[in-house]
């Protein structure tokens, strides 16, 4: 997942804020490391079953003219205006329009924070961009934690509400150099020990190759009323030591690609791991396969997660909602990203 969903969330938000500078300054090996940076410590399980998901992933943002990263975190944690807890947020009101589109909180809203979001002063947030492969980490105690108006609300919404922003840590921008553009290849998390593998992702080369390579498995029964008025059209395969990728287009009625299916395959056995299909919808399209529209690359493999096994992504456009992260094995697991899209 050339995870570009960042890039636009990073475009709409034309906000002020402050900056942080005291952080903790380590290094490790590989995956590589940015050294101005901190670093912390054969069958198809049933369509109906349900996605697990055991690991809560952010995204981080930029101001385009200011010296900050922003990692929200209201995704887990949900303010509302009915909600009656003076400790959620100061009065905006008296805080002024001039100063409410950025600030950062005081202690006791950001001891509620923490509490609410079963974080501590001695977690670590890491960011660990996987195309770059560099890998940041910051004591959760030397960052500030701040409200961030969200990117599709204005001065006419004042006097503004507690769900318009956005709650979350700061990062200066400085500490994430040699990141890539707006962090659309970087994943965020918090907790005590880095979750992300020494690995490095592989960005998947696709080959073209005869559909009658694809390997024979029928529809899942919502699949097939979701192609219905399609036709097939390319089919591609990538191949690494482990498995076998196999993905085959499907056309609209004006042979534009409406939906892909990706079969992954054990390479030694040729069981069907996993399979999934990436369709149009009203706030999704799916993503150029790597490198067709530039120099950057969608679909990513590889051992993303210490504890897990590999992952694969990067087959969808969200506009409306968050990637996901296909764990290849027979669980069914999805990780769907915390991105607080406010659309």
């Amino acid at each position: 997942m050339n995870i570009k969903l960042q890039t636009l969330l990073a475009a709409t938000i034309l906000l002020f804020f402050s900056c942080n500078d005291k952080k903790t300054i380590e290094t490790q090996e590989t995956p590589a490391v940015d050294k101005t940076a901190a670093v912390e410590n054969d069958t198809i399980e049933d369509e109906s079953a349900p996605r697990k998901e055991s690991i809560n992933l952010f995204m981080v943002m930029q101001k385009d003219s200011s010296d900050i990263a922003f990692v929200s975190l209201s995704d887990i944690y949900h303010l509302n205006d009915t909600d009656s807890d003076t400790l959620a947020l100061p009065n905006i009101e008296k805080i002024g329009i001039e100063n409410a589109e950025y600030f950062t909180l005081e202690k006791k809203y950001r001891n509620r924070f923490l509490s609410k979001t079963n974080i501590s002063e001695t977690d670590s947030v890491f960011v660990y961009d996987y195309g770059k492969k560099k890998l940041a980490s910051f004591s959760v105690k030397n960052l500030k934690a701040a409200a961030l108006l969200n990117g599709y609300s204005s001065q006419e919404d004042w006097p503004y509400k507690r769900y318009d922003y956005m709650i979350g840590f700061e990062i200066n921008k400085k500490y994430l150099n040699g990141f890539s553009e707006y962090y659309r290849d970087a994943f965020v998390y918090v907790g005590k020990e880095n979750p992300f593998s020494k690995e490095p992702l592989q960005a998947i080369i696709w080959k073209k190759i005869s559909s009658k390579e694809y390997p024979s498995k029928a529809l899942k029964n919502g699949d097939r009323t979701i192609l219905k008025n399609t036709v097939a059209g390319n089919t591609y395969l990538y191949k690494n030591d482990s498995y076998n990728y196999f993905l085959q287009d499907y056309l609209d009625d004006r042979k534009m690609i409406y939906a892909r299916r990706l079969l992954v395959t054990d390479s030694k056995t040729a069981a069907i791991i996993i399979e999934k299909l990436y369709s149009q919808s009203e706030g999704s399209s799916p993503s150029p396969l790597n490198y067709e529209d530039g120099l950057d690359a969608n679909q990513w493999t590889g051992k993303l997660f210490k504890n897990k096994p590999q992952v694969v992504f990067g087959f969808l456009y969200e506009s409306f909602g968050c990637p996901g992260i296909s764990i290849i094995d027979k669980s069914n697991e999805e990780i769907y990203l915390q991105c607080d899209n406010r659309h």
